[in-house]
């Protein structure tokens, strides 16, 4: 079967409105029952902003940008009021009746080539996770070291700069 989208592409999915997830993965599926053979085919998607999984139809989806283009789109791309993820779904056509659906031929940027980005916008978002994730682990270390010395020691100031660090931490969890 040839499918209309491919690994990268960014598509939106029916039922899910506002929302835009990249193809991960498709697999044929030739399901034989009672009335006959159907064939489809179901994709494994990843939400482009906030990494929820989702299984769809290929009749629910609609292309939204090509994979040479995705992540200077993604660059761009407006996250205020995006919806909150509602979980891992396997998403079903509402009608069953395949071939008939959502898909429609909108693409993003398909008239210009694409740009040289030195970090796409999934590498920036991990990027930037995983320094959160090494300041804040600095910043508990910092703490657990003042607070061991405050109690073997017993010197006010430690416990005064564990505590400033603690408020940098709050502050910084509360953003």
């Amino acid at each position: 079967m040839k499918t209309e989208f491919t690994f990268g592409d960014i598509v939106s999915v029916a039922g899910y409105e506002n929302r835009i997830f990249y193809v991960d993965a498709w697999r044929e599926v030739k399901e034989t029952d009672e009335w006959g053979v159907s064939e489809y085919v179901e994709f494994e998607l990843t939400d482009a902003i906030n990494g929820e999984f989702l299984d769809a139809f290929e009749t629910d989806l609609r292309l939204v940008c090509r994979k040479q283009f995705a992540e200077d789109y993604l660059l761009t791309y407006d996250v205020t009021n995006y919806p909150e993820p509602s979980g891992a779904a396997f998403h079903f056509a509402d009608d069953y009746s395949f071939g008939i659906g959502y898909a429609k031929k909108e693409v993003v940027g398909m008239e210009k080539g694409p740009k040289e980005t030195p970090k796409t916008a999934r590498a920036l978002s991990a990027q930037e996770v995983s320094k959160r994730k090494r300041e804040t682990d600095e910043l508990l270390d910092k703490y657990i070291d003042l607070m061991t010395l405050y109690e073997l020691i017993g010197d006010e100031d430690y416990k005064t700069y564990a505590d400033a660090v603690m408020t940098k931490l709050r502050r910084e969890a509360g953003e």
